[in-house]
């Protein structure tokens, strides 16, 4: 005997599953990730100037790209696999409007660029 579950019973519990794992995603930790990645201040102002550091990332694929609004910055490791960015401007063309911006940290594998990092900031008026 087949047992089926309601549209509305399937769909409420899928959209629940989302609700409870998007915190976790703006958390600015995913599972796959070797290396932490850090902005400070993570709350600012449009024009405002922030770091991003990271520790814990591979030294033997090299130098590391962050990501941010359309722009990119990089940065050597140090011999522990650390690294930090100051002065990285919260504008996109003249500024950023409110809201939430990822910041992605990037590393060469061998074949192409992949993202071994993230976090978040915030642009309040």
């Amino acid at each position: 005997m087949s047992r089926k579950v309601p549209f509305r019973v399937g769909l409420a519990l899928i959209l629940g599953l989302a609700l409870v794992a998007a915190p976790s995603a703006l958390a600015g930790k995913r599972s796959g990730y070797p290396g932490s990645l850090t902005a400070t201040p993570q709350v600012l102002h449009a024009g405002d100037e922030f770091t991003v550091s990271g520790c814990g990332y591979d030294t033997a694929k090299g130098n590391v790209i962050v990501g941010f609004a359309g722009g990119g910055w990089g940065s050597p490791l140090d011999e522990n696999g650390c690294f930090s960015i100051p002065h990285i401007p919260a504008l996109s063309g003249d500024t950023l409007p409110d809201g939430t911006y990822e910041v992605s940290a990037s590393q060469y594998n061998g074949k192409r660029w992949v993202e071994t990092g993230d976090t978040f900031v915030t642009v309040v008026s």
